[in-house]
């Protein structure tokens, strides 16, 4: 009976290998760049709701000054995931075709900019332990991402537009400062936790110590 099916129907017998067009390319990034933009709108709604419970008469001023740290978490979110995506955008400006780790890696991607959001409400409470930690952890999994989406590009130049500069932007898009300043800053956040949200500072050293070093060796 097993025989009949194969001879008379392998196509239930046996999977196709998968197709990868330039069309699916082009929906997974436009798939990531929808899911880029609820995360963005959902940073702000937290705000809209602090905005609806006050209850007396305050100043805009006072009101700011009431949710500084909501305030404050949202700016350095949206700062991140706008990086975040950038990022993504100039890594995958060099890809013309994708592979099943491209692909599978896109998932963890996402789903660290779908989680940003409660993490950035998790830092602007003070009563939660650990939230900066989270933070940091969940940016590590999406810079991680983008490194292993773009070494892609490196070990396979079929999936890349065939151009030297296209290599020479991969392989500079290491993400290992970056990945150094978080481990930084994770380090500091869980040695002193009442520094809050300072240490994510760091996150801004890796690109201009980047450009001086490159300037430096006149590339």
């Amino acid at each position: 009976m097993c025989g009949i099916y194969q001879r008379g129907y392998p196509h239930l017998m046996s999977n196709p290998p998968q197709r990868r067009t330039p069309e699916g390319l082009k929906r997974l990034i436009a798939f990531s760049d929808g899911v880029v933009a609820i995360a963005l709108t959902l940073l702000v709604l937290p705000l809209a709701d602090l905005a609806s419970e006050l209850r007396a008469q305050p100043t805009f001023i006072d009101a700011m000054n009431q949710h500084s740290d909501a305030l404050l978490g949202f700016f350095i979110s949206f700062a991140v995931i706008w990086v975040l995506w950038r990022n993504h955008h100039e890594i995958m400006e060099n890809f013309q075709g994708y592979n099943a780790t491209m692909f599978n890696v896109h998932f963890l991607w996402l789903l660290s900019i779908v989680v940003l959001p409660l993490a950035t409400a998790l830092i602007s409470n003070d009563r939660v332990s650990w939230a900066d930690a989270f933070y940091i952890v969940v940016l590590g999994f999406a810079i991680g991402s983008l490194i292993v989406i773009s070494r892609q590009g490196l070990r396979h130049p079929d999936l890349v537009v065939h151009d030297d500069a296209v290599r020479r932007s991969l392989a500079g898009w290491s993400g290992v400062g970056t990945i150094i300043a978080l481990i930084v800053a994770l380090v500091v956040t869980i040695v002193w936790p009442s520094l809050g949200s300072l240490p994510l500072l760091l996150l801004v050293v890796p690109g201009p110590l980047s450009a001086i070093l490159t300037r430096a060796r006149g590339e």
